[in-house]
């Protein structure tokens, strides 16, 4: 278990795990066993299963953490575009390769999906939430990311056994305990997430009024991250879900 303050000053802490099928199912039971706010599970390896996967893992971040807020269920709409910016931004410091962000949350590395982050939540009312959990799964290939000198400086002062992986974790949770304030006022970050989203002027098939018709991306709403598109009519359509 490793304990680190925040940028915003408040204590984490990071249960670490080798390898783990799910964070989120470990999460999910320690939260209901009412685990604090900011804690973390986290695992390097993430083990794969189906056809032909069996025995294989991927290496990166995979990591749930367990947030027990003062929030409308309203406003928890933008976490995960907020998770987003800061997992994008903290992953800029560890590569040259483009990154950027697809709608709602998946993380896009050199044109290909290498990662998403997913929000869950139980609500102990009607307007509240008894926890939330984020759940941030980025496979890192060392081609496309390899240790910078400062991981590896990192890496010696702190402890042999401190990894890259868990040192862009640290990064990333950073980031987003930076950004979290910023929830009920989300204009600087979603100014953030719009510069770095990718899907503008893309051609994709909606389902709109019962039918699959073929729309444009436009942008995504900085009230609530829909997705604004262009349908055969030329009329700009919201799209609340993916």
């Amino acid at each position: 278990l490793i304990t680190m303050r925040a940028n915003d000053g408040n204590i984490v802490k990071l249960e670490c795990h080798d390898t783990l099928p799910s964070t989120v199912s470990l999460a999910r039971d320690y939260a209901k066993l009412g685990y604090p706010d900011r804690y973390v599970v986290f695992s390097e390896k993430r083990k794969k299963y189906g056809s032909g996967k069996i025995g294989t893992v991927d290496r990166g971040v995979f990591m749930s953490c367990i947030l027990r807020p003062s929030l409308f269920a309203s406003q928890s709409a933008l976490l995960g575009p907020l998770c987003a910016v800061a997992v994008a931004t903290a992953l800029e410091e560890h590569t040259t390769k483009r990154l950027g962000i697809g709608w709602i949350s998946k993380i896009y590395c050199d044109g290909r999906i290498i990662g998403d982050v997913s929000v869950e939540g139980k609500l102990d009312s009607f307007t509240s939430y008894e926890y939330i959990i984020l759940t941030f799964s980025i496979v890192l290939d060392e081609k496309t990311f390899p240790p910078r000198l400062t991981d590896i400086v990192r890496q010696v002062f702190e402890s042999e056994s401190v990894s890259i992986p868990l040192v862009v974790a640290k990064h990333i949770l950073n980031n987003f305990f930076t950004l979290y304030p910023e929830l009920k006022t989300p204009a600087k970050f979603m100014d953030t997430y719009s510069q770095k989203f990718l899907l503008r002027g893309r051609k994709v098939r909606c389902l709109l009024e019962g039918k699959r018709q073929r729309c444009k991306i436009l942008q995504v709403s900085h009230t609530d991250c829909s997705l604004l598109v262009e349908n055969r009519n030329k009329t700009t359509v919201k799209i609340s879900t993916p």
